[in-house]
């Protein structure tokens, strides 16, 4: 399951393998031009300063928000506040609409567009997350160097690492490691 918040969160990546690198991809243009294609949002090109710092603030909240319901604590009122604040960015209405049946249906309309609909998306599509699914399934990669915001879709919510292949096989071998200086450090020292 994808979540459009959970892709933005991602967008502070780290170097998982523990070389310290670190990217802010909300400042690469190409990185946004895709992350908006994918999401079928649209907003101009390259994001003004101060577009750009609105969303690493929005960013920021909802990682402190991810780290309280990971830790189940809760939530900051400022970040709180914040994130209510990006919901209010694009107010929507219902608006009935004819289809192609005969029949009717419901459409959100929203009157806005551009970065504040990004934002508003982005704010709802975590709103959605915390209110709508189990928030025990919302986690962080295990991994210090790699800090992935993940959805944990396992039967048992058991998942640790964002990728089992990557983060939970490179913790595995430091594990191993740190495991073996120990029996030669306990060897050595008799």
């Amino acid at each position: 399951m994808e979540w459009l918040c959970i892709d933005f969160l991602n967008s502070d990546w780290r170097d998982w393998r523990g070389s310290g690198r670190r990217e802010n991809r909300l400042e690469k243009a190409e990185w946004l031009d895709s992350f908006l294609q994918h999401w079928d949002l649209q907003a101009p090109l390259p994001a003004g300063s101060k577009t750009c710092a609105e969303l690493l603030a929005l960013r920021e909240s909802m990682r402190r928000m991810t780290e309280s319901v990971v830790r189940r604590e809760a939530l900051l009122s400022d970040d709180l506040a914040a994130l209510n604040q990006a919901l209010a960015l694009a107010p929507s209405h219902p608006q009935l609409l004819e289809d192609a049946k005969g029949g009717y249906r419901l459409e959100e309309r929203c009157p806005v567009g551009g970065w504040e609909l990004v934002m508003a998306r982005i704010a709802r599509s975590f709103a959605d997350l915390l209110v709508y699914e189990e928030v025990s399934r919302l986690k962080i990669c295990d991994n210090p160097d790699c800090q992935w915001v993940y959805f944990d879709e396992s039967r048992n919510r058991a998942r640790r690492w964002c990728d089992d292949k990557m983060c939970g096989n490179l913790m595995k071998v430091r594990r191993f490691r740190e495991r073996q200086k120990e029996k030669e450090s306990r060897k050595s020292g008799k």
